[in-house]
């Protein structure tokens, strides 16, 4: 008989059946997963007899289906090489936090540190990433339970695409306390400023003050000093976050936009694509649009010519700003309108706005001269949506009759570029291509300015 009290199982598989006696055929007490402790207070014929605290029952398990842990100080190197192995072992996250949970129970003095905390909580949010994608992995919401039976602590952020499970991060502000070294301290800030996890419902105050606090925790790490795939996720998040805070620093009249827009163009600028791991690609691509549609925030307003039409910006409803070129009818929107992207096509009767009315999503509003007036239409990054997309004015043709246009929007998750010709007159799409090399002789007509300040080009 093992000594009583003293000694664990932890269940190294899923589907094991805690039975009510030692035999296969014994009836079915509880359904276990790995990660699952059990207190062993016996065993019999190749059995154990166990206690299991989180069903509050006892019964009987198969021995080769756990693995026995003496608790006591002599079990702990044992255990924190287990914890180290399994950090980076994906679908082994609950097992891995068992392991960790249990260390901590007989960890000598100072045994408790940062990256033990680090790697608690990287296995943690693993795991709430993996049971947010449940049905391509039909164990994750089970082995959730086992690791919310150790304390850990997961939350159900509603996104637009669905409900996604997110770790409280508990064990990586813990870290942070305990002065982590430069790769810990690093996936400790990744872990604690995830775009994805951001309640969608914050008031704009609210959602200012997390993303600065965010870009604070992210300036803690040189991206250089970490270097490789991990330098780069924290570039493309600070582009990211950066991004959405020139947003809001831009809606509430903030001076500040320009610089954090700035700074969030120069971070991503500086992801070494060299270094780009597979597993970024996408979050890349992303940070681009999000990036290009808060771009202008860093832009100054180009000086009209004589004979340019005026735009004119006014107070509107509460949250709007009505928009007028020249004697257009005042058009009002709630969207952050960008001043500084407002370009006059060379015979002064078409111009265009960049106008964000969220995080993210770049639209175009272009103004034309029509018999009576100024008529305006809104340009969308994309027909679905919104997701992630912007759309800009790359150059007009030299008659002015046509201008040359980039959309470029996430849609199913995938990024996709489309480089169209429009014909003001009617606003028809007369040449689209998914490549700028087959725009023919329309790519004369591509502004140098803009050239040098896309992200299109990337």
């Amino acid at each position: 008989m093992l000594a009583l009290a003293l000694v664990a199982a932890v269940v190294a598989g899923d589907k094991v059946v805690l039975r009510a006696a030692p035999s296969r055929t014994a009836a079915q007490q509880a359904v276990l997963w790995r990660g699952d402790w059990l207190e062993v207070r016996g065993e019999q014929r190749g059995w154990l007899k166990v206690y299991d605290h989180r069903h509050e029952r006892p019964g009987w398990v198969v021995r080769p289906a756990a693995r026995v842990v003496e608790l006591d100080e002599r079990a702990a190197p044992g255990l924190r090489a287990v914890v180290d192995f399994l950090r980076d072992a994906p679908g082994q996250e609950s097992l891995g936090i068992a392991y960790a949970g249990l260390y901590v129970k007989v960890a000598p003095a100072g045994g408790i540190d940062a990256p033990l905390l680090v790697s608690l909580g990287a296995m943690a949010d693993r795991l709430a990433r993996r049971a947010s994608t449940e049905a391509a992995d039909s164990h994750a919401a089970q082995q959730l339970e086992v690791a919310q039976s150790w304390g850990i602590g997961f939350a159900a952020i509603e996104r637009p695409a669905g409900v996604r499970t997110c770790y409280d991060g508990a064990a990586f502000r813990q870290a942070l306390a305990l002065a982590p070294g430069k790769l810990e301290l690093a996936a400790a800030v990744l872990g604690l400023t995830e775009p994805a996890c951001e309640p969608q419902l914050l008031g704009a105050t609210e959602r200012r003050a997390r993303d600065e606090a965010a870009l604070d925790l992210l300036g803690r790490v040189e991206p250089s000093d970490v270097g490789g795939p991990l330098g780069n996720r924290i570039r493309i998040r600070r582009a990211v976050i950066g991004a959405r805070l020139a947003w809001s620093l831009g809606r509430g009249g903030d001076a500040k936009a320009a610089r954090v827009a700035d700074a969030a163009v120069a971070a991503f600028a500086r992801v070494d694509r060299t270094e780009l791991a597979d597993d970024d690609a996408d979050d890349f691509e992303a940070a681009a649009l999000e990036v290009a549609a808060s771009r202008w925030a860093a832009g100054a307003p180009v000086p009209p010519k004589k004979a340019d039409p005026r735009l004119t910006l006014t107070a509107g409803e509460p949250g709007e700003t009505c928009i007028t070129v020249e004697t257009s009818p005042p058009r009002c929107t709630h969207g952050q309108v960008w001043a500084s992207s407002f370009r006059v096509a060379p015979d002064h009767a078409a111009a265009v706005l960049a106008i964000e009315p969220l995080p993210g999503w770049l639209e175009l509003w272009l103004f034309r001269r029509v018999p009576g007036g100024w008529a305006a239409d809104i340009l969308p990054p994309a027909t679905e949506g919104p997701d992630l997309g912007y759309v800009e004015l790359a150059g007009w043709s030299a008659d002015s009759s046509r201008a040359v246009i980039v959309r470029e929007a996430r849609e199913a998750g995938a990024v996709h570029r489309t480089w169209q010709v429009i014909k003001l007159d009617a606003l028809a799409i007369e040449k689209q291509t998914s490549r700028l090399g087959d725009l023919g002789v329309s790519r004369s007509w591509i502004a140098p300015e803009w050239r040098g300040k896309t992200l299109a080009l990337r």
